[in-house]
């Protein structure tokens, strides 16, 4: 990318730290450009060098298997990113526990003043739930293990919720079921201009598992919510954010710069009272801890009737070009 005041080429570049070794990456032109690393010849030629996002010209990046982890300079900030490609960042048993483990892990650490969780790919912040994992339901009593899978997915996303820091989605791609109920259970969405919301489970038979018809109905309204289950309906980031669902939509090459600005906005802020704040803002958001229960035993529930193994069964079936409704 060429900057038009003095056409020097510029590089967005990220400088990262992994086990102990500096890797140098970046994009010609953000999030649609070519790749450059430092391996590459062109890394040798006249090129202006942008540290991006602003989080300083260092980070620490740890790797887990299915995650990516990373900090500005000074610990403040935190990255944690979905790395699933192959899954196409699908939620599964690993992906949990590697999530829990991580979450379980910020508590001691009071450097980090704010979370954000994202994807380390463009196209998709989480298609929702593993489908062959939902089918091994059908390998156990099915009521049980729904309703325990349920269980324990809530469980998993009221640890993130319950963070007395501040946490920020910062959504790209697709973000589908039980992507959407996680981000749900942040303080702020961001989201870039491609992505795409969706809590689709009734298309299978089953219902959301995770949170969804509570945290979606006081998000958007118990009409808009039901609508939005009941249809499976695929919204883009401008429908979100109309709805309420999203605070702010940016374009994809700006969504990092775009959230590192608002968490540096927020730490500008004493830590204690963003801390109370948010303790009470969510008092005033939960008046019926009750529907949590309802929906695990709706989702065992839907799952015993034995029609989700049909649906999912037809889901993972190589498409032969018949049109989804």
């Amino acid at each position: 990318m060429v900057n038009p005041r003095d056409g020097v080429p510029t590089i967005h570049l990220h400088i990262t730290v992994v086990d102990g070794q500096r890797h140098i990456w970046g994009r010609g032109n953000s999030a649609t450009g070519p790749v450059y690393t430092n391996t590459d010849a062109d890394m040798q030629k006249n090129r202006r060098v942008l540290f991006y996002p602003r989080l300083g010209k260092a980070k620490v990046m740890k790797k887990l298997n299915n995650w990516i982890s990373r900090e500005d300079e000074d610990g403040q900030i935190v990255w944690f990113l979905l790395n699933r490609p192959d899954k196409r960042n699908a939620f599964g048993d690993e992906v949990a526990e590697e999530f829990v483990e991580f979450i379980d892990g910020l508590k001691s650490n009071s450097k980090i003043r704010v979370l954000v969780i994202s994807s380390a790919l463009d196209e998709v912040f989480t298609a929702g739930a593993d489908i062959k994992e939902l089918m091994a339901i059908y390998e156990d009593e099915p009521y049980s293990a729904a309703f325990q899978m349920s269980k324990t997915v809530q469980t998993m996303f009221a640890k993130l919720e319950n963070l007395p820091i501040p946490v920020i989605s910062a959504v790209k791609g697709l973000c589908l079921t039980a992507g959407l109920e996680m981000s749900m259970c942040c303080d702020v969405i961001v989201a870039a201009d491609n992505a795409k919301f969706g809590q689709i489970e009734t298309k299978y038979g089953i219902i959301p598992g995770g949170g969804g018809t509570q945290r979606l109905t006081r998000l958007v309204g118990s009409l808009k919510a039901r609508e939005l289950i009941y249809t499976c309906d695929i919204i883009d980031a401008p429908e979100a954010q109309r709805i309420g669902l999203v605070n702010l939509v940016v374009p994809l090459s700006e969504l990092e710069e775009s959230v590192n600005a608002l968490c540096r906005r927020i730490i500008k802020r004493p830590k204690l009272a963003i801390t109370r704040a948010k303790e009470l803002t969510g008092r005033a958001f939960y008046e019926n801890p009750e529907g949590y229960g309802g929906e695990n035993r709706g989702f065992g529930e839907t799952f015993a009737t034995g029609e989700p193994l049909e649906r999912l069964s037809e889901f993972i079936k190589p498409s032969k070009g018949k049109k989804d409704n």
